[in-house]
């Protein structure tokens, strides 16, 4: 188990595999190549790792193998030896091939931070972030939980999505008021242009990349 950070948002995905200078992490929304994220792990003793990384290598859904992304340490790690002793053992004590295969891949929807107009009915809204699960909208409108809502979110280009969705929580945050939903379109596409439109926007100002030949790479 990894948590994976980038942008302060903080997911939990699974290794498929580990080597000295990184890993592979499963996931059905990989951040994009040359990105910089941080890694915390536990080793089996309980000493915690943490790692920066550089996402080398995307393997998106739908082609061939698992999905996910190649992450290469970047910069000092904590425990080094530790991490090194870990992999040494790994090498040397596989387990059968069919315990690997039992594995799923982690399926947790990659949020962006970026706010955009949205209409509820008659309630209007910005979202807080999205992803192609769900959003965060905030609004001063007391809206009860379980209420099926149509949705339409107007992107940075223009353009009006329209979903269907269910409110799954209130959120009292003390910088943040407003209601989680979760999409309920068996229609994927506008999900997906919600995401693509937010990603481009995600990569213009807040991704953090860095070059392949950085000397911090080891």
């Amino acid at each position: 188990m990894v948590k994976l950070t980038r942008q302060g948002v903080t997911t939990e995905l699974l290794t498929d595999d580990v080597s000295f200078r990184g890993a592979f992490v499963r996931t059905d929304a990989p951040p994009r190549l040359r990105q910089l994220v941080k890694l915390e792990l536990d080793l089996p003793n309980g000493r915690p790792i943490e790692a920066h990384a550089m996402v080398v290598h995307v393997r998106e859904p739908g082609g061939d193998g698992i999905p996910g992304a190649g992450l290469q340490f970047w910069g000092q790690m904590s425990a080094q030896r530790d991490w090194e002793r870990f992999v040494q053992d790994l090498g040397a004590h596989r387990g059968p091939p069919s315990s690997r295969k039992k594995d799923k891949v982690r399926r947790s929807s990659q949020r962006f931070r970026i706010e955009l107009p949205v209409e509820l009915g008659n309630a209007a809204g910005l979202t807080r972030d999205v992803s192609e699960t769900g959003m965060a909208i905030r609004t001063d409108k007391a809206i009860p939980l379980g209420l099926r809502l149509h949705v339409q979110v107007k992107t940075r280009d223009g353009t009006t999505l329209s979903l269907e969705a269910i409110v799954r929580r209130a959120i009292h945050d003390e910088d943040f008021r407003g209601i989680g939903v979760e999409f309920t379109d068996a229609d994927s596409s506008a999900r997906a242009a919600l995401v693509a439109a937010a990603r481009i926007a995600d990569a213009e100002e807040d991704a953090i990349f860095i070059d392949p030949g950085d000397p911090g790479l080891h």
